[in-house]
């Protein structure tokens, strides 16, 4: 019988999407370094262990496979191998990630993928589902769309795997799209207001987000910018760590930001995710000035990940797995974003 491999079940995200994905009656095979680890989830699901160091190992553990999510962060690290032995073993790959650099680096393999017959879809939880989503149904409702902005806000608690994410990178170059070319931005350059219709949110410049690579795969569009809400600090923090990026990546900061996230809970409680909420903001105009917004609302990020990656780990169990590089919304529509509970999506203009 072929198998749901979820490989870096011990994480976060990872330990939400397996207990889902059992819960749902799916059955997934648990997979990582360590057995123990594994093992002490207390789920009902065999478990395979296999080192990212190993590829004999990992072609082993996809043998029998008809998907693999990798949930196992940073994807820097952990995406090339992995997705190297769906290409070796013909097995449909998607993971979590959701930034543009690896986005950009599963594209520039899609001629592979084709080849080899194996859809690559990154970016199955909330970067970048329901961006893509948004993406895809203001591109349909204004095919003759020049710019999309993209936007989103989260209200509720973050992983520490997610703020060591952020932290780290904050003085790092990113990207935006312009002319249909990748072109250097920094974060927090530009600011922008958005709403749901009631209330108003600022948001910056957030340029390492995954859309900047999947909203131009999957809309065609030529300019598409996307922004985040962030509170006062980090948008400070954001400006600032370009001109003094040894506040980041010096070894003593290393070490210093280390120390704090390692005091840090690994992710918000059952009544934290409860209470979180997302709100993604969409907007497109055409070179007539012409233009379509809509706002997507739904549950905690971290929920929601849990919900559209075991929903697109089934669907593409079943045989919805295209070869290539692909985004959810090419794939399954706009309307894969409402298969997660208390989402909703309407048109603002």
């Amino acid at each position: 019988m072929s198998s749901l491999i979820i490989y870096g079940a011990t994480g976060y995200v990872g330990r939400l999407v397996a207990r889902l994905a059992v819960d749902r009656g799916l059955r997934p095979v648990l997979a990582g370094r360590d057995a123990n680890r594994l093992a002490a989830l207390g789920l009902d699901a065999p478990v395979r262990t296999a080192a990212l160091d190993q590829p004999r190992a990992l072609d082993r553990l996809l043998a029998d496979a008809a998907v693999l999510l990798n949930a196992a962060g940073p994807f820097a690290r952990t995406q090339q191998p992995l997705l190297d032995a769906c290409v070796r073993t013909g097995t449909p790959y998607l993971d979590l990630s959701g930034e543009a650099a690896e986005f950009l680096t599963v594209w520039r393999r899609d001629a592979e993928l084709t080849a080899a017959g194996v859809m690559a879809m990154p970016g199955v939880g909330f970067g970048v589902v329901p961006t893509d989503a948004v993406a895809v149904h203001l591109a349909r409702r204004l095919p003759t769309a020049r710019r999309l902005e993209l936007s989103f806000a989260t209200v509720g608690r973050v992983s520490r795997g997610t703020l060591d994410t952020l932290t780290g990178g904050m003085a790092d170059a990113g990207v935006q799209r312009r002319d249909g070319r990748l072109v250097p931005a920094r974060a927090a350059a530009e600011h922008r207001w958005i709403g749901d219709g009631a209330t108003r949110t600022r948001v910056v410049t957030n340029p390492w987000r995954a859309d900047v690579v999947s909203a131009a795969r999957s809309t065609g569009v030529a300019d598409v910018a996307t922004f985040f809400a962030a509170p006062a600090p980090i948008r400070l923090a954001l400006r600032a760590a370009p001109a003094a990026p040894w506040l980041v990546t010096s070894p003593a900061a290393r070490r210093v930001r280390a120390a704090l996230l390692a005091r840090l809970p690994d992710g918000p409680t059952p009544a934290q995710l409860d209470a979180g909420r997302t709100l993604v903001h969409g907007l497109v105009r055409d070179d007539a000035g012409t233009a379509a917004e809509a706002v997507l609302t739904g549950p905690d990020a971290y929920r929601y990940s849990a919900h559209t990656a075991v929903e697109l780990l089934a669907r593409t169990a079943a045989g919805d797995a295209p070869p290539g590089y692909r985004t959810p919304a090419e794939v399954h529509g706009p309307q894969i974003a409402l298969t997660t509970p208390g989402t909703t999506l309407r048109d603002l203009r």
